[in-house]
């Protein structure tokens, strides 16, 4: 199995491959990780189901609590981002579909570690977003991390 950090975070590629119909990840988030910032995907779908602890999610404006068994759909079009809320370490499967997007994490983990500045990282992201499906449409909340 395919793992990445990104910054605290595990990303760990159960089943990716560029013919599959989906992607399925699994995000390993420790208490107080960053959350991503607000994004939008145009032709991406991701569903989440929470496997340990409790993320918390900012979906079309609204914060929805997510503990263990949850899951959350973010179809495509839909801001969201999502975040560890609770005080140990959370983990979610994530699903992708259709498959593709999943080489952002791997363009960002390889760049997050070069990345100076926080400033940097942010630039970083807003680069990366350009070229996959990926719109960034407000920083990271407040909750997040």
């Amino acid at each position: 199995m395919d793992e990445l950090r990104l910054g605290p975070i595990t990303v760990r590629f159960v089943h990716a491959g560029p013919d599959e119909p989906y992607a399925l990840l699994e995000w390993v988030a420790p208490p107080r990780a960053p959350a991503p910032p607000v994004h939008v995907h145009h032709r991406t779908d991701e569903g989440f189901y929470v496997l340990d602890g409790t993320f918390a999610f900012q979906l079309d404006g609204e914060t929805i609590d997510a503990p263990k068994g949850s899951h959350v759909l973010v179809r495509r079009g839909h801001p969201h981002t999502f975040w560890n809320a609770g005080a140990d370490t959370a983990r979610c499967l994530i699903v992708l579909s259709p498959a593709g997007f999943e080489e952002y994490f791997r363009e960002l983990a390889e760049s997050l570690g070069r990345a100076g500045p926080e400033g940097d990282a942010v630039a970083l992201r807003v680069r990366l977003s350009a070229t996959h499906d990926i719109e960034v449409v407000e920083p990271v909340v407040s909750d997040g991390g």
